[in-house]
């Protein structure tokens, strides 16, 4: 009897190209104003558009939106028509939202779009649309949001994964370093030993973005195995005098490095007034005590 080994499952065809739209300053139709229009208008208005609200009438969720927003001193980012879908109504728009309960209404919506080619997101039947909205979320970093996106089809299963990616990255969180190089870097003073393990979860975030780590003593091997082969470690001996090492860091900051410096609670207080003499904008990261 001979066996034959089953050849590899094919890869699955993306059925769409994941992009990141600026819609800061242009318009937003959305034909619907129920609950689901009114958490797609803050995402929205979040992303900086201009968002004009077409519909019979307005739901309590999205007229407390409108409030917000006029609380805000944005009342004028949100426009509301009271009145049925028209055509003309895609006359202006960059992307369109359709949440309207009646699917057949939503159809032919999404076909209008599709004539004029608008980007069409179809809230209760997504594969009438053109455009999906991913579930979101982000990682903070020093460099700026690390922004996660997933879209898996099903909007719920995607929320949960992208919550999970997040809390990964937060708590192990390798690849967060920034590859393009700002004007002035940033520099975070740590409270900790060196030893991976005992650092707070902020910090070890902080060290997996940095490109520089400067650790008083010997580095931790585990730590510095988990860092890219290109960050630099200074293991900063009794021998080498304070201001050198604030020097170091000031020169790294300001060619647009990231800077993490590990430093014992006894030494934390020091560490950080030579810092501030230098002039040298820094976060501090109390240790754990």
């Amino acid at each position: 009897m001979t066996a034959t080994l089953a050849a590899p499952a094919p890869a699955p065809a993306l059925d769409g190209l994941p992009l990141t739209v600026g819609l800061a300053g242009r318009e937003v139709l959305l034909v619907g104003a129920g609950p689901v229009s009114a958490r797609r208008a803050q995402t929205f208005l979040e992303a900086g558009a201009t968002v004009r609200v077409v519909a019979p009438a307005v739901s309590p969720e999205m007229a407390a939106i409108i409030e917000r927003a006029a609380g805000d001193g944005a009342a004028g980012d949100v426009v509301v028509v009271a009145r049925p879908f028209t055509p003309a109504d895609l006359d202006t728009p960059w992307v369109v939202h359709v949440a309207t309960g009646d699917a057949q209404v939503d159809a032919e919506i999404a076909a209008l779009c599709e004539a004029r080619r608008i980007w069409c997101v179809t809230a209760g039947d997504a594969a009438l649309g053109s455009v999906r909205v991913p579930a979101r979320t982000a990682v903070a970093t020093p460099a700026g949001l690390v922004r996660i996106a997933v879209d898996s089809g099903d909007p719920r299963r995607s929320v949960r994964v992208g919550r999970h990616v997040a809390r990964s990255l937060a708590t192990a969180p390798a690849g967060l370093r920034a590859r393009r190089r700002t004007e002035a870097g940033w520099v975070s003073l740590v409270g900790g030993t060196g030893d991976g393990d005992l650092l707070t979860v902020r910090a070890r975030r902080l060290v997996h973005a940095a490109d520089v780590l400067v650790v008083d003593g010997p580095a931790d091997a585990g730590l510095v195995a988990e860092l890219d082969d290109d960050v630099e470690v200074v293991e900063v001996g009794t021998d080498m005098p304070a201001a050198r090492v604030t020097d170091l860091i000031a020169s790294r900051q300001a060619a647009g490095h990231g800077v993490v410096r590990i430093a014992a609670a006894a030494t934390l207080a020091a560490a950080a007034g030579e810092l501030e003499a230098a002039g040298v904008p820094f976060q501090l990261v109390p240790g754990v005590v």
